[in-house]
């Protein structure tokens, strides 16, 4: 039985027809637009609380001359009482700003757009005419941090000034909203998911605010897509919404990471020199307790997982009401020649704690990414050696082979070669993505094999190329693999090939062995039919090398085209417990049962089965002192590596 819907919700209907009009609809346009803005408010009660004890708390620093809030001012002495009237002006104004942009995301009935421009137009206005030195203001909304580090910029009134890294301050109101948030978060330990472009969803509509690049002061400002050093672009008819471009210019006509590739809407909530962790803003009003971390490949960026709108397993996760976060490794350098498989493994441990710590979750279930699925197993092998394997809920392992013995002539580990490449990385301290794939047979052979080509199945085809390109892309978006890492994948590849003694492993992650079979965690694995390069016995010989409970899949593709399979495409699946055969193989792809579908419903439900109990949507991204950096996908997706 649906629940009843507050009263402001059947004010905001009543008035949607006799009330609801253009812009310059005369002057009951903006009274009928404040009293939409109340009704739509008064539906979030704790959001309007919390605005207003961040408000107050900034108040209270006004008062005790402890405020950040430093508006420009004419030059010359200025009087105390002068000062914090202007500080109290721009707390007001960021807190109504920060109430703007919850009325547009309410998701019982968002304040229409035309009713924010209008609004915040007027506050744009009175504080241009009030604020001391009275420059123009631009209201896009609240922010989630004005600087990499995540503290909040300076308020500024007149045009900012770009700070040591290039990204340009945002203006007076923006600004304000920032400090007000982090007053939000002494107070109430939780942060705002408002980020620097203010996503929200709205009914299922992502809405980006523009915005708005500055220069210094005695210089024109320049249009933002000649200043910024990423794009922000509004929704149009003409092109789609754009969350996030890193790099839109630079794309050379191909796929626009934030748009075309890498585009689920949400935010950076932990940067560190090795990686960005992002949460995806949540699809459902309900969501499930444990969250789900990607942990993606070594060697290619993050975004296999999030291919491209309609064929993103992370889209699809949240559209089931998963709470999911993601990795994106920052690419190394010679410097970084140190970055070892302990050094990933610590950085997947904080992703970890980082996860728990913001959902208040005791557990966390990890989603390894090919070689991302080595070092998940890596890492989880680290926690059952100390006790502390029930921090992960369960573990699913996406075209992961822990056992290369498999592998066909000419394509497995070459010793003769991982050596020269490890000769190579240790003079350069990294070795660059092409090599390394060609030294780990990670992507040769013939092309590749993507199983939604032509339709299967009754689903249907990919007739806009879009996944083709996106895949392209993709494969083509190569990290530098640091000195430390190879040489530690090429010990563990030695470790699980043939010959090779369980019971007594050579290689240690962060001090303990790695051995597999402690793993007891209950595991999902996908394995690739139609590999050029690893056959899916390979996959069925990992299966068998894990403890605990296991479910293994049987998908067509490659080991990159096997995991994109949207239910619109769907291609059906094979799928089985690890233990049917008894350890052959054959005999285990003879009593797996053919499905029909997507395996992606299939995991969505096997997750969703151990991420315990269901409770209300977050209202805002980041929590506890985490608190939102920059847009998904973040910045280390569009970073070259260092030199």
């Amino acid at each position: 039985m649906n629940a009843p819907r507050p009263v402001a919700v059947g004010m905001m209907e009543a008035m949607s027809e006799r009330d609801r009009t253009p812009a310059d609809a005369g002057p009951l346009a903006l009274p009928a637009a404040g009293l939409r803005l109340a009704a739509a408010v008064s539906a979030r009660p704790l959001l309007l609380l919390r605005r207003g004890g961040g408000w107050v708390a900034e108040l209270g620093r006004v008062g005790l001359g402890r405020s950040d809030l430093a508006p420009d001012v004419p030059a010359g002495p200025v009087a105390p009482v002068a000062r914090c009237a202007a500080q109290v002006l721009l707390a007001t104004t960021g807190a109504v700003a920060g109430l703007l942009d919850d009325a547009v995301a309410s998701p019982d009935m968002p304040l229409p757009a035309a009713d924010a421009e209008r609004l915040r137009a007027t506050l744009a206005g009175l504080t241009s005419l009030l604020l001391p030195g009275g420059g123009p203001l631009v209201i896009t909304g609240s922010a989630g941090a004005g600087a990499p580090d995540g503290t909040a910029a300076t308020a500024r009134t007149g045009p900012g000034r770009q700070d040591d890294r290039g990204r340009a301050a945002t203006t007076a109101v923006t600004d304000a909203t920032a400090a007000t948030d982090t007053a939000d978060t002494v107070a109430t330990d939780t942060v705002t998911a408002h980020t620097a472009d203010s996503v929200v969803a709205t009914d299922g509509v992502t809405t980006e605010s523009v915005a708005t690049d500055t220069a210094t002061a005695d210089e024109p400002c320049p249009a933002p897509a000649e200043a910024a050093e990423r794009v922000f672009t509004p929704p149009g008819a003409d092109t789609p919404s754009v969350p996030f471009d890193t790099g839109a210019r630079d794309a050379r006509g191909g796929p626009v990471p934030g748009r075309d590739v890498a585009a689920t809407p949400g935010a950076v909530v932990l940067r560190t020199p090795m990686f960005e962790l992002l949460q995806y803003l949540p699809r459902t009003e309900k969501v499930r307790d444990t969250p789900v971390l990607v942990v993606p490949p070594l060697v290619h960026r993050y975004w296999l997982a999030d291919l491209a709108p309609g064929y993103s397993l992370v889209e699809h996760l949240l559209e089931k009401g998963l709470q999911v976060f993601a990795l994106s490794w920052r690419p190394a350098g010679p410097a970084d020649a140190d970055r070892d498989l302990d050094a990933h493994a610590a950085a997947v441990l904080d992703a970890v704690d980082a996860c728990g710590r913001i959902t208040r979750a005791p557990r966390v279930s990890l989603l390894g990414v090919r070689t991302g699925g080595l070092l998940t197993a890596a890492v989880q092998a680290h926690q059952a050696t100390i006790g502390l394997d029930d921090r992960v809920a369960a573990v699913a392992y996406l075209a992961t082979v822990l056992d290369q013995s498999d592998a066909l002539p000419g394509f497995a580990p070459d010793p003769a070669t991982v050596a020269e490449t490890a000769d190579l990385a240790a003079r350069d301290g990294v070795l660059d993505g092409a090599t390394a794939v060609r030294a780990w047979a990670w992507r040769r052979g013939p092309d590749r094999v993507l199983p939604w080509a032509v339709p299967h199945g009754g689903g249907t085809a990919d007739l806009d190329g879009r996944a083709a390109r996106a895949m392209r892309a993709w494969v083509a978006d190569l990290l530098p693999l640091p000195a430390g890492l190879h040489i530690d994948l090429a010990a563990l590849a030695a470790a699980t090939g043939d010959g090779a003694d369980p019971d007594r492993p050579d290689v240690r992650v962060l001090g303990t062995p790695v051995r597999f079979a402690e793993l007891r965690r209950d595991s999902y694995l996908v394995a690739a039919d139609d590999d050029p390069v690893q056959p899916w016995t390979g996959g069925y010989r990992t299966a068998q090398r894990l403890g605990g409970g296991c479910r293994l899949v049987l998908a067509p593709g490659d080991q990159a085209g096997a995991l994109i399979a949207p239910p619109s495409m769907a291609t059906g699946f094979r799928a089985a417990p690890c233990s049917t055969g008894d350890g052959v193989a054959q005999r285990w792809r003879a009593g797996a049962e053919a499905v029909e579908g997507s395996w992606w419903d299939d995991l969505a439900r096997w997750l969703v089965e151990r991420s315990g109990t269901v409770r209300d949507a977050p209202p805002e991204l980041g929590g506890r002192r985490l608190r939102p950096l920059f847009p998904a996908p973040g910045t280390y997706l569009g970073e070259p590596a260092p030199v």
